[in-house]
């Protein structure tokens, strides 16, 4: 199993800790991490628009003028898409079809992205993620003492997840997105330059990683 330096919450390095294989010792395919992200950020979109056909648009279905006599081109309803308030010619609809990938793809492609980020030293594994009270200052001053760069993904255990005084305390920091173990995507990894990992969130990432290589 590859090693990973283990820091306190001051920085100081206090050993190393082992990852497991089938998340820091993988294969890195960028075109699965493509799909991956992409099929993440599809997701994530709002499809809300909705336009009315001519069929739907609340007008008389009157024909505007009469046909013949008038100089003028012969037209039906002002309800036609080449008038102003008629309906909308193949507009969008409302309908979302997300993209998808199986679980064994979005596996392979967080296991990937994990790889790459450990290969460029930009995983970091501390103790253990706590406050003594809710402070943005004390917490941004941790993030500058574990030398995280503008971009930090913070993946925490569940109990550290949870603590009030973690999340308030790192709420309004720029950049930083906060996680609860093992709930994170390829996205989320190839999104952060540094990636800070607490022992009890490296723990339920390697049981469902190991759950997942045993499926």
């Amino acid at each position: 199993m590859p090693d990973v330096a283990l820091y306190d919450k001051l920085g100081e390095k206090i050993g190393q800790v082992e990852v497991s294989d089938e998340l820091f010792a993988a294969p890195c395919k960028p075109d699965l991490l493509h799909q991956a992200v992409v099929t993440v950020e599809d997701q994530m979109r709002q499809v809300s628009a909705q336009t009315l056909s001519r069929s739907e648009v609340a007008m008389t279905k009157a024909k505007w003028y009469r046909q013949k006599g008038t100089g003028r081109a012969r037209h039906g309803a002002k309800s036609a898409p080449i008038f102003v308030g008629g309906g909308v010619a193949h507009g969008p609809r409302g309908v979302r079809r997300p993209r998808r990938l199986n679980r064994q793809m979005r596996r392979k492609a967080l296991a990937g992205a994990l790889t790459q980020k450990a290969h460029e030293g930009a995983v970091l594994v501390v103790d253990e993620i706590a406050m003594d009270e809710i402070s943005t200052k004390a917490f941004a001053g941790l993030l500058a003492d574990l030398e995280a760069k503008s971009r930090v993904l913070m993946l925490l255990g569940s109990d550290e997840a949870r603590d009030e005084r973690v999340y308030k305390s790192g709420r309004n920091i720029p950049r930083l997105v906060m996680r609860e173990s093992p709930h994170i995507n390829a996205r989320d990894v190839i999104w952060a330059e540094t990636i800070i990992i607490s022992q009890a969130g490296l723990q339920a990432l390697t049981e469902r990683g190991t759950a997942n290589a045993q499926d």
